[in-house]
């Protein structure tokens, strides 16, 4: 194991705040990598190597010789591996009952850093993964970062895309803290049933699930998702693919996640979005943008934008309440005859009337297409 020297310093000057002793730390070579006493770095300390080459338990300075100063150094072992030295400066009867206890504290500082620094090199290896899998051609790349991962793309899986909102004005550093927790979060809370890749793609995690039911993850997302708002104020929109056994169908199971997600977003739905093929409004998002306003322009051309924006307001009751008039014109908080005269006013101005079935279609359309604009 190699421990960088920046890390090591810190680690040195982070013992010798704790025993206020000198402390210094040798690489394999008995190089002072790392001390508190900035003129020894880069010296070679005799004892050092001698400790490691004898495989001493410790070596005891008496008195300051050769380079090197009265007290104590111990070997810091991790995974039963000699990767260096400690020594502690100091009268040798003061430092003495110090020594085991530094040893341990800077063997667990060293495995904390090499724990963390392999989980880092473990997330970064993913993220890599799943951007060449889902963006990249370099197949040979991802194969071999699959191997390493342990992921077979052709076993069952489903891709799931999450929007996070915050809703609060956060600091850059505080939103890059929280975004990071809810990644945590996320992890720790469906791990144990779905096994899952988990990666944050700015503003977006991507979740590849050991799955074949998309109800399934529909069920642990909104679980999670409703925990996440309420613990980091924020809003959360959520889409979920299709089944996937191969690469391909990863692919198409992400572009489906994340258009189901969108589709939250747009209608601020905070249930989990599964993709379906019949979905019209996913049908009808994949129209172009000058094409859907085309059809807008020319739906509400005779109409103000008071009178665009009560048109809309009056379909989407409509819609919502299936045609009912008692119950659109109690939840528009007009009466049923004011009611039949807005409905017959919108016929006027669009040529459509919504209670004509065939004529309510093009009013129905362009109340999606108008939502897709919020």
């Amino acid at each position: 194991m190699i421990i960088p020297k920046i890390q090591m310093q810190r680690i040195a000057e982070e013992v010798g705040a704790t025993i206020k002793n000198d402390v210094n730390i040798m690489d394999r070579t008995g190089c002072i990598i790392a001390s508190t006493d900035s003129q020894r770095i880069g010296s070679l300390h005799v004892g050092a190597v001698n400790l490691m080459e004898s495989r001493l338990p410790e070596l005891i300075i008496e008195k300051d010789d050769q380079g090197m100063k009265k007290g104590i150094n111990l070997p810091l072992v991790i995974k039963d591996e000699i990767i260096g030295v400690v020594g502690i400066t100091g009268d040798v009867d003061d430092v003495r009952t110090l020594g085991v206890v530094i040893k341990k504290m800077t063997e667990i500082l060293i495995l904390d850093w090499y724990k963390n620094n392999q989980k880092l090199a473990v997330e970064e290896l993913e993220r890599s993964f799943l951007i060449e899998l889902l963006f990249g051609d370099d197949s040979e790349k991802n194969e071999l970062e699959s191997e390493m991962l342990h992921i077979n793309v052709n076993e069952p899986k489903i891709i799931s895309v999450l929007q996070i909102c915050m809703e609060e004005d956060y600091s850059k550093e505080q939103e890059q803290q929280n975004l990071e927790s809810i990644l945590a979060r996320i992890k720790r809370e469906i791990h144990s049933t779905l096994h899952p890749l988990v990666v944050r793609l700015g503003m977006k995690i991507i979740i590849v699930h050991n799955a074949k039911e998309e109800e399934l993850v529909s069920g642990i997302l909104d679980t999670v998702t409703s925990k996440l708002r309420v613990l980091y104020k924020c809003r959360l929109f959520c889409g979920i693919g299709g089944v996937s056994t191969d690469k391909t169908g990863l692919r198409k199971s992400y572009q489906e996640a994340n258009m189901a997600c969108h589709m939250a977003k747009i209608e601020k739905q905070e249930k989990a979005r599964i993709y379906t093929k019949t979905d019209i409004s996913m049908l009808l998002i994949n129209i172009p943008t000058p094409k859907r306003e085309a059809f807008l322009n020319e739906i509400f051309k005779k109409c103000s934008m008071n009178q665009k924006s009560e048109i809309l307001q009056c379909m989407k009751s409509y819609v919502k309440n299936n045609g009912s008039i008692s119950k659109i014109s109690e939840e528009l908080f007009i009466h049923k005859n004011t009611l039949q005269y807005r409905l017959s006013k919108m016929k006027l101005l669009t040529g459509y009337d919504p209670r004509i079935l065939e004529e309510a279609v093009p009013l129905i359309i362009a109340l999606y297409f108008d939502g897709f604009h919020e």
